[in-house]
């Protein structure tokens, strides 16, 4: 018990050394790639059908605060900026160009750097399905004079076969009109925060003339495929919109997907949506908690492996929080820096070790989640050098990578099974999993 309880801390205390000593360099080198704080703001297009051959895209530029340069004029401070959205059509032809001129005003320093405060402007392009546009968006600090740019294309070929389901769009309440009717405001879904009494689910789609059906099911962490709304209807428009109420009570995890399915004579097409709550002290990694309890197996303890094995579906959000709460290094803070940092490095290596398995699952993906990222990296084969490492009996063509940590005196060794990439520790490595 002893020993365990010793070999518990000294993973925490790894892990704890690797944060600090590997979170700067990971910075550091992030930081060539860091947009300024000018390109910082956000450019999201919600589309419905509006008539059997047009779709509407309500398209909102967010500026947050903290992306302007605010100036101090008498007891207040101001920023002045100029935005725009622009849309253009597959051959890059500008079809419309809207462009606001306004200030921020505000008494409070820490509203300047907020990266919640913000300021909205939205508006409407109405065109055909059937075809591709590039949304463009723009934002120039009148004081400054930096201009930020994004673009995102949309895609609405699919629509020409019918029946057909758009994304669907959830709607939140926020005083005002934002295009959705009045105090309603339509959001991605991810990691909301607040939902009050629940949110309206907007479905739109293109169907035949004759009766269409759709049915609503939702899966999370108590549920699976549980229809919960259906409706019908005749498609004599060749389009149709339905807003649908879905109780705060039916959001009881953390991740929740809605399977969204529409048919029409012997046709059935579906969508897949998923709506992500933000709670306070889970990662803004974790989406999944089912996933990310399955992605601590290599810092689990044998006991805590039994409890998880018992945990019924219901029961494991609590446990997620349990375990987590007992490796926090700062428990008496709303954020665990532990927890944030392994899932952004499993987050990491999902994207860059991703290949015949999901990256966190990978020999040099769990390395870099213990570890991070490594202070040095040779790429050489098997004929390269004398050294041991390659004394291993392995293949003279055989492609090699070392990963060397000096700060805690390490080294790993991998070997490209096939030389597609799929590279495994050359010795297995047992501080995982203990």
């Amino acid at each position: 018990m002893e020993k365990r309880s010793l070999n518990r801390i000294n993973i925490l205390i790894v892990l704890l050394l690797t944060l600090l000593a590997f979170t700067h360099a990971q910075r550091m080198s992030r930081s060539k790639k860091q947009r300024t704080n000018v390109e910082k703001f956000v450019l999201a297009p919600f589309a419905d059908a509006i008539s059997s051959d047009s779709i509407r895209i309500v398209t909102y530029i967010e500026i947050p605060f903290y992306s302007l340069q605010f100036i101090k004029k008498g007891s207040s401070l101001i920023a002045s900026y100029q935005a725009s959205i622009s849309i253009k059509d597959k051959k890059g032809k500008d079809l419309e160009h809207i462009i606001w001129s306004d200030s921020i005003i505000t008494d409070i320093y820490t509203d300047t750097r907020s990266v919640v405060k913000n300021r909205k402007h939205f508006t409407e392009f109405v065109v055909s399905k059937g075809s591709q546009y590039e949304l463009i968006g723009e934002l120039q600090d009148l004081d400054t004079r930096k201009k930020g740019i994004l673009k995102k294309r949309v895609d609405y070929r699919e629509y020409d076969k019918l029946p057909s389901l758009m994304e669907p769009n959830y709607l939140l309440d926020l005083s005002g009109d934002w295009g959705f009717g009045r105090d309603k405001i339509p959001t991605r879904g991810y990691r909301v925060r607040e939902i009050g009494d629940g949110i309206d689910l907007k479905i739109t789609g293109f169907v035949n003339p004759g009766d269409y059906e759709v049915n609503i099911f939702l899966s999370n962490g108590t549920i699976t495929d549980s229809l919960v709304q259906r409706f019908t209807g005749v498609g004599d428009k060749g389009y149709f919109n339905e807003m649908i109420f879905i109780p705060a009570t039916k959001f009881s995890a953390l991740k929740n997907d809605f399977r969204i399915e529409l048919s029409q004579g012997k046709k059935t097409v579906d969508k897949i949506s998923s709506f992500s709550r933000n709670k306070p002290g889970i990662s803004n990694y974790v989406y999944d908690i089912d996933l990310a309890l399955k992605q601590m197996k290599y810092i689990l303890q044998n006991d805590e492996r039994s409890k998880l094995k018992k945990k019924s579906k219901n029961d494991k959000e609590e446990l997620f929080y349990s375990l987590w709460k007992d490796r926090d290094p700062t428990p008496e803070t709303d954020r665990n820096e532990l927890m944030e940092e392994y899932y952004e490095r499993v987050s990491y290596v999902n994207e860059h070790f991703d290949g015949w398995q999901p990256g966190w699952e990978t020999d040099q993906g769990m390395i870099y989640i213990l570890f991070g990222p490594p202070d040095e990296i040779q790429r050489t084969n098997s004929t390269s050098s004398n050294s041991s490492f390659w004394n291993d009996g392995n293949s003279a063509t055989s492609l090699y990578q070392v990963w060397s940590y000096y700060t805690i005196n390490k080294q790993f060794v991998f070997r490209d099974q096939n030389g597609f990439g799929d590279y495994r520790l050359n010795t297995p490595f047992f501080g995982a999993g203990l």
